[in-house]
């Protein structure tokens, strides 16, 4: 038990401290904070920055929070698997269009995949769209510096588009990473024949063919060299039609058959080409020959027109359609569309004296000699570059019948002499 004593409390209540220690505090901190406020004052222009810095990073740190709370649910993304599927299926049944065109859809969900840049680079190729070629040449290589496959399609693409030095290189790359790349030592052998280096052509292409006899690209461009180089035509079918055997779903060798047929079998040559196109409607090069092919051997006009039509409605900077549809317009005696198609093709990037020269002549047969002088005169000069001796006289004729001014014929007239412009 406890006893509750009462508190006593004195008569004056607490005594009072001689000393408040608030009062002291507030005059020890007011002189700080006075002075301190003013060195910010006097210094504020230092300050500033680093006040705005961290009113902008609270500011974006608040967009970015409202960005993400208002933001849409991601959607899933697309496997690409089965659309990989389908373009691999079409790529083996010869549907090289179809196929790419799927393979570049799904290369956003592939971005290394070499083989699909690959397929893509190739098949853009083989639909004669060199330009678009070489810039997916371009990507499969960065997709992966270390394949060699990757640097042997650029070759190729650089060589379908007359960059014949650098072709050489990225083949060289190529070999660089797989002493024994086939399909690059074919490419290898083709941009040296391309740049007059035929020795070098033929023994590269022999190489190639040691290290795989079932190379389709080495006996493709080994029927080049038998062609152009041995002039062994029989050889050079030979090699073309084993090439074909072994890749006839690439189409491209085909088209070395098709030029070897043109003249003496043609018939051959429509057969090859009319599947090509039922499967690959926009194959410019395809398109070209059945054009070329139903006005020169066949004399069809209206059927050439319409393949050559369809060609520019693909590319409409297509040089070899432009030139040959112009041609067509010309036989059926519309001078004027034919003059446009035969700039088209010098605007193209033509350095095909037969192609200058038409683009002159048309311009005569319009009579407008003004227009048709700059062809004739930088025509004239290429054909004299490329020994075109056919040309020469063709040239001549334009350019004295519009007096071009200052001209004086480098030729020794030949007696019976007729030339013609039927090449090209």
């Amino acid at each position: 038990m406890y006893l509750r004593t009462p508190k006593r409390y004195s008569r004056g209540g607490q005594k009072k401290r001689v000393f408040n220690l608030r009062w002291l505090w507030l005059w020890l901190i007011t002189p700080v904070i006075v002075v301190l406020g003013l060195q910010i004052y006097n210094h504020r222009a230092l300050f500033i920055p680093v006040v705005d810095q961290w009113m902008n990073e609270r500011l974006d740190e608040a967009q970015q929070g409202m960005a993400t709370a208002m933001a849409p649910t991601p959607l899933p993304t697309e496997d690409p698997r089965a659309r990989r599927q389908q373009a691999d299926d079409s790529w083996r049944l010869g549907a090289i269009e179809q196929a790419t065109r799927i393979y570049q859809e799904i290369l956003p969900a592939l971005p290394n995949d070499v083989v699909v840049h690959y397929q893509v680079t190739l098949g853009l190729l083989i639909n004669g769209r060199f330009g678009e070629a070489l810039a997916a040449a371009e990507r499969t290589v960065n997709a992966n510096p270390f394949s060699t496959d990757a640097w042997a399609i650029r070759a190729l693409a650089l060589e379908r588009s007359g960059f014949y030095g650098e072709s050489i290189a990225s083949a060289m790359q190529a070999l660089a990473l797989e002493p024994n790349n086939a399909r690059a030592l074919a490419f290898m052998a083709e941009a040296y024949f391309d740049i007059g280096q035929i020795d070098r052509a033929l023994s590269t292409v022999e190489r190639a063919l040691e290290i795989d006899p079932n190379s389709f690209e080495a006996y493709r461009v080994r029927g080049v060299l038998n062609r152009f180089v041995r002039f062994d035509f029989a050889a050079a079918i030979d090699d073309f039609e084993t090439a074909y055997d072994l890749a006839p779903n690439l189409i491209y060798p085909a088209f070395d058959l098709v030029e070897m047929y043109y003249t003496e079998n043609y018939e051959q040559a429509l057969e090859l080409l009319r599947p090509i196109i039922d499967l690959n409607p926009g194959n410019t090069i395809a398109l070209f020959w059945m054009g070329r092919i139903y006005f020169r051997q066949v004399g069809d006009n209206a059927q050439a027109s319409d393949y050559l039509q369809r060609c520019i409605d693909t590319d409409a900077r297509n040089i070899l359609c432009n030139y040959e549809l112009g041609r067509v317009q010309g036989e059926l005696l519309d001078y004027s569309r034919s003059a446009e198609l035969f700039r088209a093709a010098i605007a193209a990037g033509s350095r095909d004296p037969f192609h200058w020269y038409w683009a002159g002549y048309s311009q005569i047969l319009l009579g407008n000699c003004p227009a048709a002088l700059p062809y004739l005169q930088q025509g004239y000069q290429l054909a004299l570059d490329s020994e075109i001796i056919d040309l020469y006289d063709l040239y001549e004729n334009g350019l004295r019948d519009c007096q071009a001014p200052g001209f004086v014929s480098l030729l020794t007239p030949t007696p019976g002499a007729e030339a013609t412009a039927e090449g090209g």
